[in-house]
């Protein structure tokens, strides 16, 4: 992009610059203005700064005199002539709405500066004019206002005949719209956005203009008469083997098809930081040991329901942890339920788990495990400032630091996710799923008449395909014709239509069946175009009929299930072997994938066990008072409780080594006999076992498996070995591809070898810096491939944590 910005050696010619300009127009002039008064830095993208852990912060909104200047030299440059046609439109559009829709929509909210409204469409225009594109630019944002006013429209003219027709009677969804707020990520259906209204009576609904309608039919609470949902049937139902409590909220169609409205979910009460670094705060649910252990049981029966019912595209975002208004206790809250009646042959396949063999290691799930400061959204389009006091946009790298999640819950000890609490949540899915069992017939008989009118989103092809082809285009101006960036897929006449508005395609299909359906921006309705047969995937297009049915709700047909949950949250299980009386279960975890789990069914008189290894699940139903079974020790726990023994010793004696300069002779000779040893007992694993990854031992113990290796200074034939061992790990997915990448740049190092990677350092004048390194100007690319930042942003991380003084060289040692 050409740059922008307001460097001190340009403000000399300024103004006999603006004078050779003509004047901007009065709606330019007041975007100016609002900008230097802090009132429009959302219409723009934001500055940002270096994060923690490699992340990118948000550091301000653009205001003040210098950010007003420099918004309004741009201004002046023919390039954003397409910015200012789309002010004067949209503009104009507001004046005239917001005297046609008073008496729905407070005064005020419909004004071209409003950032919450307007941010999103401006700023991507704002973009798309600095790229320097200038035929993309005057036609795309030509079409992007055209398709804003357009939505807007279609979206006032729907909420005020539906609240006089269809809204609810509650005092809190009392009208007029007080604010309103523009989702700013994906778009469909011609530019289309999920809006946030919040009403003059104090609640907040969700806006949603897609046809597709799971929200409706699984999650609408009580009504008059019968069921309203799925999970409202199962909440009224008599208990199987335990209570549950399944997430039910205020969801109503529009009196016209093709929307739907949904009441917004809060955060709950419970709130608070649950990780701090510096002057950077990360907010998220905090509850008590007591209440985690209710949230959890709940949570579980939500896990089991969206397995057996086949619920996906659950990852973080999708579901959020809340509450509503007269109903304190928190629970996890599907938001945004699409897809539904769909194949999920495991757990992970909903979106809930982090699958580390996926092809995209997409880890912000909805069971997110880690506090982590990544983010898996924000602005694609930054502002970063340069020494002189310029700002200079580019393209955004590196996550964006996240400031709060709604879908990682800690407790008040600290502990994340429901590793903790596993006994609770498997019990959770295990009552759920009874209930199930026992109401199929009722299940099968609300669906056969619940279904008509409804649809399901079909993803032809994953979603991440289609990001990968928007954003490059987005932001360089692309071609005519957008392409995916793997060369072997490919797109139809039907997607490559949509991308080209921008929008990430999207398709439906009945619940009654019939062919899949694109769905056409407004004014056309949903459904009348056809979408040619492609390949259809494994099992179908949903919604699966056997789904529909019910056909998978036996006893049976959760073990697959309880195998995932013990598996993703291996690593955070304090006891592998427990049993929680209360609940009546007895837990038993060898490995990952290797466990069983008992539960009590005093209705039934009956205890159920399900025992699992990596390729078969079993059931086992025995009277409730008989003798536990006899579990065999699995040789992988005492690898697994060794290696994790092993790498606490050694960071003991490491950390304040690094810390102290790496000068500590003392220090090192411990280190290096505390690392003989453990390579020695090592090799006799490797020799029984293979290489012990994820599957064997869990991440954290095969991570310090890794370390293990690394700090090894002898044994090069071994490591060479266990290199190629690694590498066949990763290759399966049972390793990440940057422990291969740590022990080949150890090697070469040992060797003499410029490394390949520059994962190593070396102290040089009081600081840290990379090891020499071989074809310095491909290293990023390598690091990009293995899903590693660039070299600077890690040496700059890398020197933050260690702040070297009177360091000796320390021949590649990684600290």
């Amino acid at each position: 992009m050409r740059p922008l910005g307001d460097d001190p050696g340009q403000r000399a010619d300024r103004g006999a610059e603006s004078a050779r300009t003509p004047q901007l127009g009065p709606v330019a002039r007041r975007m100016i203005d609002a900008v230097r008064k802090g009132e429009a830095g959302g219409l723009f993208p934001p500055v940002v700064a270096a994060g923690p852990e490699g992340t990118v912060a948000i550091d301000r909104l653009l205001s003040g005199d210098a950010d007003a200047r420099m918004v309004a030299q741009a201004l002046h440059e023919p390039r954003f002539a397409p910015l200012l046609d789309l002010w004067d439109r949209l503009d104009a559009w507001c004046a005239i709405a917001a005297e046609r829709y008073s008496a729905v929509v407070s005064a005020g909210i419909l004004d071209i500066t409003n950032a919450d409204i307007f941010g999103p469409a401006v700023s991507e225009a704002f973009v798309a004019c600095a790229a320097g594109r200038p035929h993309y630019a005057r036609d795309r944002v030509a079409e992007w206002s055209m398709r804003c006013e357009e939505f807007l429209t279609l979206f006032l003219d729907r909420l005020m005949r539906d609240m006089d027709t269809c809204w609810p009677d509650e005092p809190a969804f009392r009208g007029p719209v007080v604010g309103l707020w523009a989702h700013g990520e994906e778009t469909h259906n011609g530019r289309q956005r999920v809006l946030r209204l919040d009403c003059a009576g104090g609640g907040r609904v969700a806006y949603k203009p897609r046809p597709a309608s799971g929200e409706l039919l699984f999650t609408a609470a009580t009504g008059t008469g019968s069921p309203a949902s799925l999970f409202d049937l199962l909440n009224h139902a008599p208990a199987a083997s335990g209570e549950i409590r399944l997430p039910v909220l205020s969801c109503w169609p529009g009196a016209a098809p093709g929307y739907l409205w949904q009441e917004w979910i809060e955060p709950p009460a419970q709130w608070g930081p649950i990780r701090t670094s510096g002057p950077w705060k990360l907010t998220g649910a905090r509850l008590t040991p007591r209440e985690s252990g209710r949230f959890w049981h709940r949570a579980g029966s939500l896990t089991a329901a969206m397995f057996a019912f086949g619920i996906t595209d659950m990852i973080g975002g999708n579901v959020v942890t809340g509450s509503r208004p007269g109903d304190p206790e928190p629970l996890l809250y599907p938001i945004d339920l699409e897809i539904y009646f769909s194949r999920v042959p495991r757990l992970y396949d909903t979106g809930l788990l982090h699958d580390a063999t996926a092809e995209i290691d997409q880890h912000h799930v909805g069971l997110e495990r880690t506090a982590r400061w990544c983010s898996a959204e924000g602005p694609p389009v930054c502002w970063t400032a340069q020494p002189t006091g310029a700002l200079r946009l580019h393209r955004r790298r590196g996550p964006l630091t996240r400031e709060e999640t709604r879908n990682v819950v800690t407790d008040t000890d600290g502990r994340s996710g429901y590793g903790p609490y596993l006994p609770a949540m498997l019990r959770g899915m295990f009552d759920a799923w009874t209930l199930m069992c026992r109401q199929r017939p009722a299940i099968g008989a609300f669906l056969s008449t619940a279904t008509a009118g409804h649809h399901v989103r079909v993803l032809r092809q994953p979603t991440f395909r289609y990001f990968d082809a928007l954003v490059p285009r987005w932001l360089s101006g692309g071609g005519a014709a957008p392409r995916p960036a793997e060369p072997d897929v490919r797109f139809d006449r039907t997607e490559r239509d949509q991308l080209r508005r921008m929008d990430v395609p999207y398709y439906v299909r009945s619940l009654e069946g019939g062919p899949v359906l694109s769905v056409e921006p407004p004014p056309v309705p949903f459904g009348t175009a056809r979408v040619a047969a492609r390949p259809e995937p494994e099992g179908g297009w949903p919604p699966l009929k056997e789904l529909l049915e019910g056909a998978n709700l036996t006893l049976a047909g959760l073990g697959v299930a309880l195998r995932d949950a013990a598996e993703h949250a291996f690593d955070d299980v304090g006891d592998p072997v427990a049993t929680d009386t209360a609940l009546g279960v007895r837990l038993h975890l060898q490995s990952p994938a290797e466990g069983r789990v008992a539960f009590d069914w005093p209705e039934a008189g009956r205890r159920i066990t399900y025992l699992w290894d990596r390729t078969t699940v079993r059931l086992r139903i025995d009277p409730i008072d008989a003798p536990e079974a006899p579990v065999e020790p699995a040789p992988a726990g005492e690898i697994r409780r060794r290696l994790l023994r092993l790498d606490r010793l050694d960071g003991a004696v490491r950390v304040p080594w690094a810390d102290g300069g790496m000068s500590d002779e003392t220090a090192e000779r411990r280190l290096r006999s505390l690392t003989d040893a453990g390579i020695a007992w090592l090799t006799t694993v490797v020799a029984d076992h293979g290489w012990p990854g994820r599957s064997l031992v869990g991440a954290e113990a095969a991570a310090a498996a890794s370390r293990l290796l690394q700090h090894a200074r002898d044994h090069l034939d071994f490591r060479r070995h266990c290199l190629e061992l690694m590498r066949d790990a990763a290759e399966r997915g049972d390793l990440p591809w940057r422990e291969v990448a740590y022990l080949t740049d150890e090697l070469r190092v040992t060797e003499g070898l410029p490394q390949v990677y520059g994962t190593k350092f070396e102290p040089v004048g009081g600081v840290l810096v990379p090891w020499p390194v071989e074809d310095p100007g491909d290293v990023d690319h390598r690091r990009a491939a293995l899903g590693m930042e660039p070299l600077a942003d890690h040496t700059d991380r890398i020197r933050r944590r260690f702040p070297l003084e009177n360091a000796r060289p320390a021949g590649g040692e990684t600290p």
